[in-house]
């Protein structure tokens, strides 16, 4: 039987942790690794402050690098790291903490809604130029 991309996302919400955008400013710290997992011309076209751009088609083959760089401490359990996803709506951001997950990763969360619910909640965003 084949499954629609919305049940997908569904199934895999009920499974990850999610961040609401009004509980933002206590998952997004500054210690946080916030990453847009959007496409490029997506991120080019605005993107929350403090985002680093990892395209969900590289996750897997970038994301320890990534998080590894970011550590404060290099001894600190990397997987352990605070890591926050966003797409556009909140789908493909859910797969991708899905993804972080069966990779080890522990602290993971996905930004619900994604950058349309950060911008409706008049929340700031770096645009172009």
């Amino acid at each position: 039987m084949l499954v629609s991309p919305a049940e997908l996302v569904g199934r895999v919400k009920a499974t990850i942790k999610e961040c609401s955008v009004a509980d933002a400013q206590d998952c997004v710290t500054s210690d946080t690794l916030l990453i847009d997992i959007r496409e490029p011309g997506e991120y080019e076209r605005g993107h929350i402050p403090g985002a680093v751009h990892l395209p969900r088609g590289l996750l897997e083959f970038e994301i320890h690098g990534l998080v590894q760089s970011v550590l404060s401490d290099q001894n600190a359990p990397p997987e352990d790291h605070p890591v926050v996803l966003y797409c556009g709506t909140g789908g493909r951001s859910a797969l991708a903490a899905e993804t972080m997950a069966t990779l080890g990763y522990r602290n993971v969360r996905s930004l619900s809604g994604g950058l349309v619910a950060w911008t409706q909640a008049k929340l700031p965003v770096d645009l172009p130029g």
